[in-house]
Order: structure tokens, then C-alpha cells, then sequence
């Protein structure tokens, strides 16, 4: 039997791709919410014939998920599930005041506009980008939605000539419902792929416990005929020595009976082509190193 595969050595290596995934969740979307407001920091500048407050406040919004950004590029090899978290988080919140403002700011500017849709393309966004927690994500599309609803009333965008959409707000709430679909898709597919994951990580686990149990057995076998032909020769030239002969004996049936037990872990190995000899000796060392490389790991 050949040296055991590189393949998915402990259930900690779930945690830790658990961990990654949402980094590059929260990673992407700042680094997507940077590129876009970067974008409307120049739009808005025309759209408002020069107002500043608006540009700045995107401004100062790239700036803070630039920080943001930094933050997790930093700590990406001691993550944590409340900086991933708070990382998502404190990039997209933002969104709110800004949203606001804009929507208020096209009221009193007399062009035609589709409102809140801004509000649509961020819970769009989280769906496909949120760390997968379902309260996480659902409360921060909640609150897009729910933004979205107060300020349409707020506003009076219902009757006001510029707007140029009469489905509103209900089509914006509408997204917010796709986009907790998806999220919660994403949550559930992703449990269940976690739970294969710990499954099979479990079985790789036992196989590699089969394996060292098979190398033990196979390793004693040659020893313990050594140890019978000895005892049956020493049994015709020293007579005298029975009762010695005798405890020995017993000892190595002992030993061959808990060999033989450790057979019954035989189910559990995948055989490979190959596999029908191998070398005991160095099937034991690449156990060895194997367990020296996870203690390893574990120590960082």
C-alpha cells in the first residue's frame, strides 16, 4: 500500500475554508462598494451641477472601506468570524445615510428618476456576497427594504413628477425578496456542504486510523513467527524450560490475538491499484510525518 493521498486532513480545515469564504465575501464586496462609489463620486458631481456634500460623503466612504479593506488584507491569516462580520458590515451601512441624501437631493433637483436604485442593487449584493449568515445578511437587507419604504412616503415620491416609476416601492421590496432567496439558498446549500465536508473529513480520519492499525499488524507478523519458531526450538532443546516456554507463548498469542483484531478495521480502507504490497516500515514514517505536519499546523 502506497503513501496515503494529500486529501483533507481534519475537520479544523473546514473551519478554517469556513473562515476564508467569508473573507473573500467581505474582501470582494468592499473592494466592489470602493470601485462603485468611486464611480458616483463623479457622477453625482454632474448629476448636481457641483454640490459638493454628496461627492464628498462618497468620498469619504471609499476612504473608510479602503480602511476597511486594509483591515482584512492585514488580518487574513488570523480571521475571526466577528472581523469577517464586521468587515462586510461596516462597508455597506454607509449606504444608508448616502442613499438617503441622494434620494432627498433628486427630489429638488428637476431631473426624472428610477428611486431606490441604489437600495435594489445593494440587497442584490448581499445576497450573493454576505458572510453566510441568514440574520447577518437578512437584517441588513431588512434595512435597505425598510429604507427604502419610509423614504418613498417620506419623500412623497409617489406624486412627485420626476419619478418615473409606478411599481415602486413595491418592486424595491420585491428585490429585497430575491435577494433573501438567495441569501438563503446560499446559507442552506452551504450547511449542507459543511456537513459532507465534516462527514467525509471524519471518514478520512478513520481511514488513516485503518491504515495505521493494518501497518501495525502486518509490521508484527514477521517478529511474532520469529518468536514462535524460537519458542518451538527452545521447547525440544531445553525441556527444563517449559514453564518459561509457556508464559512466553501465552505472551505471543496474546499479541497475535490483538493483531488479528485489528483486522476487523479492514472495511474501512478505499483500496487503490497498488495496494496489494507495501512496505510497512514506511507506511508508519508517513504516518508520522503526517501527524508532525498537523501538530504543526495546529501549533500556528
Amino acid at each position: 500500500m502506497g503513501p496515503e493521498r494529500s486529501r483533507l486532513r481534519a475537520l479544523g480545515v473546514v473551519e478554517e475554508e469556513l473562515l476564508g469564504r467569508g473573507w473573500r465575501g467581505a474582501f470582494f464586496g468592499n473592494l466592489l462598494v470602493a470601485f462603485t462609489e468611486l464611480a458616483y463620486v463623479f457622477i453625482d458631481y454632474r448629476v448636481f451641477r457641483g454640490a459638493l456634500l454628496l461627492p464628498v460623503l462618497r468620498a469619504l466612504h471609499v476612504l473608510w472601506v479602503l480602511g476597511v479593506l486594509g483591515l482584512l488584507f492585514a488580518r487574513r491569516r488570523r480571521l475571526t468570524p466577528a472581523l469577517i462580520n464586521g468587515g462586510f458590515v461596516g462597508g455597506v451601512l454607509p449606504f444608508l445615510p448616502i442613499f438617503a441624501l441622494a434620494e432627498s437631493f433628486m427630489t429638488g433637483s428637476g431631473l426624472i428618476w428610477v428611486p431606490m436604485t441604489g437600495h435594489r442593487l445593494v440587497m442584490l449584493a448581499i445576497g450573493v456576497l454576505a458572510p453566510t449568515g441568514l440574520w447577518l445578511g437578512g437584517g441588513l437587507i431588512a434595512a435597505f427594504a425598510l429604507e427604502a419604504g419610509v423614504l418613498w412616503f417620506a419623500l412623497g415620491l409617489g406624486s412627485h413628477p420626476g419619478v418615473r416609476s409606478p411599481w415602486e416601492p413595491w418592486v424595491t421590496l420585491i428585490y429585497g425578496g430575491v435577494a433573501l432567496t438567495m441569501l438563503a439558498y446560499r446559507v442552506r446549500s452551504h450547511t449542507i456542504e459543511l456537513k459532507l465536508r465534516e462527514v467525509r473529513a471524519e471518514a478520512e480520519a478513520l481511514e488513516r486510523l485503518a491504515r495505521l492499525f493494518l501497518a501495525v499488524r502486518d509490521a508484527t507478523n514477521t517478529p511474532l513467527q520469529t518468536l514462535e519458531l524460537s519458542i518451538a526450538l527452545l521447547r525440544q532443546r531445553s525441556p527444563e524450560s517449559e514453564p518459561t516456554l509457556a508464559a512466553m507463548e501465552r505472551a505471543v498469542h496474546r499479541i497475535r490475538s490483538l493483531t488479528q483484531r485489528l483486522g476487523s478495521v479492514d472495511p474501512l480502507l478505499v483500496w487503490r491499484e497498488g495496494d496489494e504490497s507495501f512496505d510497512a516500515d514506511a507506511m508508519l514514517r508517513h504516518l508520522e510525518e503526517d501527524l508532525a505536519r498537523e501538530l504543526e499546523r495546529r501549533r500556528h
